[in-house]
């Protein structure tokens, strides 16, 4: 048996945390199509410039196995998030790893783990984290998931499992084709809102930024006891998503009103593949996929007091429909846990069905 020099390093550098930032190009170097990082994002988290950063302890991790850099992984304490719950919480995040490394990720993972237990956690959480981190897939391997979700490597499991990991929530993705017929049913959907007297808005018409802050406080108001979740605050997200208000963003967001105030908010994004996915030459990506095909909408909220009521189906189909209007011919529900039935008829009634499976993972400490 040949014995490698396996070091885990933590990253303190500029340098380091290019090198940490980069590393998923050497894992998916073979892909024909996936979702490179947004390597000056990570860098500024990582470097503690991120807005988020003041609620975070967070500790970036490298390790080595015979001098080269085969995974990487961050290890975040949330206060936020552990306040919000009372738990104490750590995550994993921004984990990436090669084949055939099981000595050195299990160094990894058991590093990480006791950086989280000196500080006090009892558990530890990866494949989702607010504003952090996405599911691990559990099928589509070599396809192009959609918009923010992990195209991860089938061998991402076993390193989790071998390290006693358990599976702790499963998430599924949604598609819907949006044929003729199906839009006939969105307009009927947006119909029965309106003679309800809900109106529903695109962020543009809205006014884009007072669309922001209307679904800052509505995605918190409706996420409250959601899992997973935390709040987050109208400073953070502003400049995140201030920058889309001349994109389709604005036309394919909804906000809804009833009773005179807010008490829906939709964020969708058109198909983003052209402008974000890595493609390797010559490939094309089935419709579904992207290509220019695809939009997803990546968020949903409706007050708790108004649900029943049709308006998150209503949202969702003047979303869809915005999507079609600008020649996509698929619209992407995206993220709903296993368990969350009542997004799960949305989907469903938007003539939606599962085309991703992803899951997280937790381990007591």
């Amino acid at each position: 048996m040949v014995l490698r020099k396996i070091r885990v390093e933590q990253v303190t550098s500029r340098g380091g945390f290019e090198l940490f930032a980069r590393l998923p190009y050497e894992v998916y170097a073979d892909r024909e199509a996936w979702w490179p990082p947004d390597v000056q994002n990570e860098i500024d988290l990582l470097a503690g410039r991120a807005l988020i950063t003041a609620h975070l302890d967070l500790c970036p991790f490298v390790v080595w196995s015979d001098g080269r850099p085969v995974a990487r992984a961050s290890v975040v304490v949330n206060h936020r998030y552990n306040e919000h719950w009372n738990e104490k919480v750590g995550q994993i995040i921004h984990f990436e790893a090669l084949d055939g490394e099981e000595e050195a990720v299990a160094a990894l993972l058991e590093e990480s783990l006791t950086w989280l237990t000196r500080r006090g956690m009892k558990a530890a959480r990866s494949g989702f984290a607010a504003f952090l981190d996405y599911p691990y897939a559990i099928d589509n391997y070599a396809a192009l998931p959609s918009f923010l979700l992990r195209g991860n490597p089938d061998y991402y499991h076993r390193y989790f499992k071998n390290a006693r990991f358990a599976t702790e929530k499963g998430q599924v993705d949604y598609t819907a084709p949006l044929t003729a017929d199906i839009q006939d049913r969105y307009r009927q959907m947006a119909a029965a809102a309106r003679a309800a007297g809900v109106t529903i808005s695109s962020w543009r018409d809205y006014g884009f930024l007072a669309a922001i802050d209307v679904w800052t406080d509505v995605t918190n108001a409706a996420f409250a006891r959601h899992w997973g979740w935390n709040p987050i605050s109208r400073p953070e997200v502003r400049p995140m998503l201030l920058p889309l208000g001349a994109t389709l963003v604005a036309d394919l967001s909804m906000i809804a009103v009833a009773d005179g105030r807010p008490v829906g908010a939709v964020f969708s994004v058109p198909d983003l593949s052209g402008a974000l996915a890595r493609l390797r030459t010559g490939v094309k990506l089935a419709p579904e996929r992207g290509g220019g095909t695809r939009g997803a909408l990546i968020n949903i909220g409706v007050l708790e007091e108004v649900r029943s009521r049709g308006i998150a189906r209503a949202m969702a189909a003047e979303s869809f429909l915005g999507m079609a209007k600008n020649f996509m011919t698929y619209a992407g529900y995206t993220l709903v846990l296993d368990d969350n039935w009542s997004s799960r008829r949305t989907a469903e009634s938007l003539g939606a069905r599962v085309t991703g499976n992803f899951v997280s993972y937790f381990r007591t400490l």
